[in-house]
């Protein structure tokens, strides 16, 4: 009997941990780069408040018009319900004395998925606003990324097949065309793909030429080199009208990354046609290097949309420039070992 009974229970826990296991979570709510912030109404209007705002509300480098690093949504601790835990990006604060260390926990996939979600527990206020200007970037940056990685998942379903197969052929690398960029040109170690819309326009180029030092890096030679491919292969609606990069008004940014554990150039600015209509906005690209074939890879992406917000579309297209592979990472081979045979004459 007693045997039974615990053969009973195994089983109910067994039972439930498999059903537990096979939850499907809903999908994930609200718009790309919205985040919903958790706390408290004394709080929010504390510094603790402000600092949240002061991080996640910081204007987007190199853009036309300012726009938020993130869309902030705010709720109060007893709102936070059935209704909102779905919520793409959720950040969750809590301020009280019985937290003597202060904590934050990165999580995925709480109450949907995608989801990305933090919690930050500090003992007061003085706590929490040391603990966000000790780690607010690290936490912005786990949204900004797994955002864009959600993209990229997504996105993988809705590609130009076409445009990646004719690059791959004309370049040697791999890399994922939104599905809406139909239309294409392709010229002398240049490719071009275009939504060609006259509202939100959307492009991303690819093109190449021959590395020779690691001068080719420097952010005045990245910003010379794409102008003279732009000025022979990117023209306006009247004849001589030209793209180039914006350099008046705003300068190019350039960082140094890792990208598949190698390394790249990101450089993001505005661009604008010379000689031509009044035309700008927002470029992103990565530069790196083709070591198979000793050459210069960069790929951009940049958008027009005049008088409409711009960051969700560049971030689209940022998010395609990540998925570049090159011709050492597509034909990478793993470790040989090579065992010499024995002489036994």
């Amino acid at each position: 009997m007693f045997r039974n009974t615990i053969l009973i229970i195994l089983s109910s826990i067994l039972l439930s941990s498999c059903i537990k296991s096979t939850v499907i979570l809903p999908s994930a709510t609200g718009t790309k780069y919205e985040i919903l912030v958790v706390m408290d109404d004394t709080d929010w209007k504390a510094p603790a408040g402000r600092t949240l705002i002061k991080l996640l509300d910081q204007d987007m480098p190199a853009m036309p018009q300012p726009e938020p690093m993130m869309t902030i949504i705010h709720c109060q601790n007893k709102e936070f319900g059935d209704i909102l835990k779905p919520t793409r990006n959720i950040l969750l604060t809590e301020i009280s004395p019985r937290f003597e260390q202060p904590n934050i926990t990165y999580s995925k996939n709480v109450w949907s998925q995608p989801q990305s979600v933090v919690q930050i527990q500090a003992a007061n206020d003085d706590a929490f606003v040391e603990l966000i200007n000790q780690y607010g970037d690290r936490i912005l940056q786990y949204f900004l990324v797994t955002e864009r990685n959600r993209q990229i998942a997504m996105a993988k379903s809705n590609l130009n097949l076409r445009a990646k197969k004719d690059i791959e052929a004309q370049f040697g690398i791999q890399v994922d065309i939104p599905m809406e960029l139909s239309k294409t040109v392709q010229g002398e170690d240049f490719f071009w793909a275009t939504n060609d819309h006259a509202r939100t326009r959307k492009d991303m180029v690819v093109y190449s030429y021959p590395y020779r030092d690691k001068n080719t890096f420097t952010k005045k030679y990245l910003i010379a080199k794409r102008d003279s491919v732009m000025k022979a292969n990117v023209h306006g609606e009247l004849d001589g009208s030209y793209m180039g990069t914006e350099l008046v008004h705003d300068q190019p940014i350039l960082r140094e990354i890792n990208v598949n554990e190698t390394y790249c150039v990101e450089l993001k600015g505005l661009w604008r046609m010379f000689d031509g209509a009044s035309m700008g906005g927002p470029f992103y690209s990565h530069t790196r290097v083709d070591e198979i074939n000793k050459r210069v890879i960069t790929v951009e992406g940049f958008v027009f949309a005049p008088g409409t917000k711009k960051r969700n579309h560049i971030r689209q297209l940022e998010a395609a420039v990540y998925t570049v592979k090159l011709p050492q990472e597509i034909s990478e081979l793993g470790e040989v070992t090579v065992v010499a045979e024995s002489n036994n004459n």
